[in-house]
């Protein structure tokens, strides 16, 4: 009878285990916002400091670095962009930038770069966006202003890092485009289905056990 018990408490563990696992790995891949070329999960100064926006749906683009906001022009074509420069952060004007149809169409100011250190070492910790030369020089010689509150990535950049126009950058990271390939809503769904089953079956077995038996007559 004991090991009955047991058996039933298995079950009941088991699919709450199961039911727990799915609805965390949904919430983390479905509930939050991931950059949609990498699959970073966004942080708050990376939503402050890139608001890419899709001008065919006008929905938010999600992104994590200027390296990927420019492979996520892969999916979407047509974009406006407005990026704070990785160095002076608020404490400058935004980088504007427009894309149609995949190609640069404009920039402002046109002094604005892309520090591409991915091409180095690949991480997107290694990317950059300056406002202007200035800029673009403190940041290779120091990876990130400590004074920036929505410094992003805190980490040198590695020697020989590119210093890219975006009209030079995009291209390469277009044809990079979108790797990030979230696991199916349906499988992380039927996990927690499969333990929604298994619970109802630990508590029917449960049930049974502690249910009074009939006295002879």
């Amino acid at each position: 009878m004991k090991g009955n018990y047991i058996i039933a408490g298995v079950f009941v563990v088991v699919a709450l285990v199961l039911i727990g696992t799915g609805g965390y790995y949904y919430y983390t891949y479905y509930g939050t916002p991931r950059c949609e070329a990498c699959g970073m999960i966004i942080t708050p100064e990376m939503d402050a400091n890139i608001k890419m926006i899709d001008l065919n749906t006008n929905q938010r683009v999600w992104t994590c670095c200027p390296g990927c906001m420019l492979r996520s022009v892969a999916a979407h074509p047509n974009v406006h962009i407005e990026a704070l420069d990785s160095w002076y952060g608020t404490a400058a004007q935004k980088i504007v930038i427009e894309i149609r149809n995949g190609e640069v169409v404009s920039v402002s100011p046109e002094t604005a770069r892309i520090l591409l250190g991915s091409k180095i070492v690949k991480s997107c910790a290694n990317n950059r966006i300056a406002i202007n030369e200035t800029s673009a020089a403190l940041l290779l010689q120091n990876g990130w202003n400590p004074n920036n509150p929505l410094a992003v990535f805190k980490n040198p950049l590695p020697e020989g890092t590119p210093v890219l126009t975006v009209a030079q950058a995009l291209p390469g990271l277009k044809q990079m485009g979108i790797q990030y390939v979230p696991p199916s809503a349906a499988f992380l769904g039927s996990i927690v289905v499969i333990g929604i089953v298994v619970l109802l079956i630990g508590i029917f077995a449960w049930k049974k056990l502690v249910a009074p038996k009939a006295k002879p007559v």
